[in-house]
């Protein structure tokens, strides 16, 4: 059977005050960004017209979410931002399959489904959680695939691993690299400490074969592509259920 193969990439695009940050300083280097890795699946937190405009130019053979159509949607899931939703994509992928049968070689094609979500969940240090000591992420944690912006290392992850399911990182035996802040940034970002706070997660069905953080996106200026690292994992989908070599622990270290 020949296994298709598909890259996704998570990309918080950063924006500050509803408006792009760094704009138009970061416009070139998006573009290179998007032109170089050239994702499957690109899915994006903070999104603005301008950024859209940017991503339908490099990415002009892409379909983008414009329609009421009944293969995707959105559940609102608790968020502090009148925006935010979890978004969801029921994507068809045709996959093509070689058998012998009576001593001749046939070619079958046939069509297999990838549920895809994203979401940006709320920040830790918004008002409401300092107003009520809940940890809003818990509440938000209820989904079934994510890539996107967890703003913890925690939480949402250990929901997801607990469901069964594993970040790309990990399955693949390599380390976790920080995703926040990208530097060189604004001082406000630049103080602040290493964070693994972007993710793409998977079942058992997909198997990652390539994953990396995608850092030092320097425009000529000095400017980064956005404060967060845009993430980017290479998957095999097949017939499934894959078996890893490793049992990975929450603490990211492994049992052979």
């Amino acid at each position: 059977m020949n296994m298709p193969r598909i890259s996704v990439m998570t990309f918080n695009m950063w924006k500050l005050g509803n408006y792009p940050a760094n704009w138009p300083q970061r416009q070139q280097h998006i573009l290179e960004c998007l032109t170089t890795f050239i994702p499957d699946i690109l899915c994006v937190q903070e999104l603005h017209s301008l950024f859209h405009d940017v991503i339908i130019k490099v990415l002009p053979s892409h379909e983008y979410v414009k329609d009421h159509f009944g293969e995707f949607g959105f559940s609102d899931i608790g968020m502090m931002e009148s925006l935010r939703r979890l978004f969801w994509i029921l994507l068809k992928i045709k996959t093509s399959e070689e058998t012998m049968e009576e001593n001749k070689q046939l070619n079958t094609t046939s069509t297999r489904k990838i549920l895809v979500t994203t979401t940006h969940f709320t920040w830790e240090g918004h008002t409401e959680e300092f107003k009520t000591n809940v940890n809003l992420r818990k509440q938000q944690a209820q989904i079934v695939l994510f890539m996107g912006d967890s703003n913890e290392s925690f939480h949402p992850r250990l929901i997801l691993y607990e469901a069964g399911f594993m970040n790309c990182f990990s399955t693949s035996r390599l380390p976790l690299l920080s995703t926040h802040p990208q530097r060189p940034s604004l001082p406000s970002k630049d103080i602040l400490c290493d964070s693994t706070l972007d993710w793409i997660m998977h079942n058992n069905y997909a198997c990652p074969i390539l994953a990396n953080v995608l850092r030092n996106l320097l425009c000529a200026g000095g400017y980064s592509v956005s404060d967060h690292c845009p993430v980017m994992c290479i998957y095999e989908i097949g017939c499934g259920p894959y078996t890893f070599n490793g049992v990975t622990k929450f603490s990211d270290t492994y049992i052979v």
